[in-house]
């Protein structure tokens, strides 16, 4: 029997690994966004799939009908009835597993203990390291500052006082969070030092890096297969204040490259560098989507430079919705979704394009 392949959005996927275990319990802000972002994940879908949905699922149908997605909308109670199935959620973790368990996925259509423990050790923002000296071994040069890990505040207050601006990051947290801008007077800083204490307290580490002049966010999409390491497109994107995703370009992936070679002339040597770091060192371990963030900076000689692994996203990720909806969906514009607060709106999260 063919299996049928299932979509599921559970944003807080990156929170559930470093949580670490079967039960997780999100936050209500990522349980607010799961839900009015539900069908997020039918823009990825090819026709014929299923993705889960919590409410009306005539609504539900009607919506994916009305926008010409040949994907079916179905509830948590039909999972044990489909038969051998394909599931993609956002992410993977223990606790993704358990509650497909719950909902009654076959065991043998989930993945295994290796495999989510694998899931979880790339996601470690450490991985960024690893890459970044893949990288620099292929061009014969490290195209910016490498993240450093740090294990103790010894070693974070010496690498802030030595880097004004610079960042911290907590190894495992969710996507833009659990990372620290350091501005200058960082002595002063009343929430900086308790906040690195208490990283360190509980996950061992933080990664730190230097500060860079920001002049464009990108990133480039992977699938992982048993066949190797293919390139799905890219994406343009920006973050707000709070280093959180806030609109995405969407496009055709011949024009995105073309933009982001006019302003990186040698991307090109670059992207190839990337896809056989990534192949050398994830693809081994993992099989699904990857999204490998990088950003360009103005150096101090007013010329662009490229740091071509900011994070490592071992998932789904919005630029991968960006990359369908300009090329199999033929759209053009931002993709962007405005949150509502959740204790004084019940209206559903939209995205625009």
């Amino acid at each position: 029997m063919e299996r049928q392949d299932v979509y599921i959005f559970n944003p807080e996927n990156d929170l559930a690994l470093a949580h670490g275990g079967d039960n997780y319990t999100a936050p209500p802000q990522a349980c607010a966004l799961r839900h009015n972002l539900q069908l997020l994940p039918a823009w990825l879908a090819p026709s014929g799939s299923r993705v889960v949905v919590d409410g009306n699922l005539t609504a539900a149908n009607r919506w994916l009908t009305g926008h010409g997605l040949g994907v079916k909308a179905i509830g948590v109670d039909d999972i044990a009835a489909l038969g051998p199935c394909h599931y993609h959620p956002w992410g993977w973790s223990r606790a993704m597993r358990r509650t497909l368990e719950k909902w009654g996925a076959r065991k043998e259509d989930l993945p295994t203990d290796s495999q989510l423990e694998a899931v979880r050790c790339l996601s470690h923002r450490r991985t960024t390291i690893a890459m970044h000296h893949a990288i620099a071994s292929q061009l014969g040069v490290a195209p910016c500052p490498v993240p450093v890990e740090l294990d103790s505040m010894d070693g974070v207050r010496e690498f802030v006082a030595r880097h004004p601006g610079c960042y911290l990051k907590i190894p495992l947290s969710g996507s833009g969070r659990g990372v620290y801008r350091v501005l200058n007077g960082a002595e002063d800083d009343p929430y900086l030092w308790p906040w690195a204490e208490g990283a360190l307290r509980r996950q061992g580490s933080l990664l730190a890096e230097v500060g860079l002049h920001r002049t464009m966010d990108m990133a480039m999409e992977f699938e992982c297969g048993n066949d190797g390491v293919t390139v799905m497109g890219y994406s343009v994107f920006e973050n707000d204040a709070h280093n959180q995703y806030a609109r995405c370009l969407v496009d055709s992936n011949l024009h995105l490259r073309a933009h982001i070679r006019q302003q990186f002339p040698d991307f090109g040597r670059m992207e190839q560098a990337v896809t056989q770091a990534v192949t050398q060192l994830i693809a081994p371990h993992y099989r699904g989507p990857l999204g490998i963030d990088m950003l360009l900076y103005l150096r101090g000689d007013g010329t662009t430079g490229i740091n071509p692994c900011v994070e490592v996203n071992v998932r789904h990720t919005m630029g991968m919705v960006a990359v369908a909806l300009g090329e199999r969906h033929g759209k053009r514009g931002w993709f962007s979704f405005t949150p509502k607060n959740i204790h004084t709106s019940k209206e559903t999260t939209t995205f625009t394009i």
